[in-house]
């Protein structure tokens, strides 16, 4: 049986639309009761809905469904599993968002 070069293409291109199914998002919510800063972004105090994803290193925070910041992060191994989802902060800025259950942790650099 031969194969041609457009089926081999064909089956690439299935593939590769087929891997955005397995990118996996984290989630978390958050609660600002301050003015608080991630990666450059001010956030008013409210309800958040921070998705972080470890195939873009990137975080998208929502508020009421609608993306205030995208923001870079850097994915780090934490030392053994988050025993609950937290978002960490330091003077009013949020460094690292770690999720219940997983050994990596979303961290920010400034």
């Amino acid at each position: 049986m031969k194969v041609s070069w457009r089926q081999v293409l064909g089956g690439l291109a299935l593939f590769a639309m087929a891997l955005p199914v397995w990118a996996k998002t984290d989630t978390i919510q958050y609660t600002a009761t301050q003015p608080t800063m991630i990666e450059g972004h001010k956030l008013a105090p409210g309800n958040y809905t921070l998705n972080a994803s470890d195939t873009t290193n990137k975080v998208l925070v929502q508020r009421n469904g609608r993306t205030v910041a995208t923001v870079p992060c850097k994915w780090i191994q934490l030392p053994q599993k988050a025993d609950r989802s937290e978002v960490l902060s330091s003077s009013s800025k949020l460094t690292q968002i770690r999720f219940a259950g997983k050994t990596k942790a979303a961290t920010f650099a400034r």
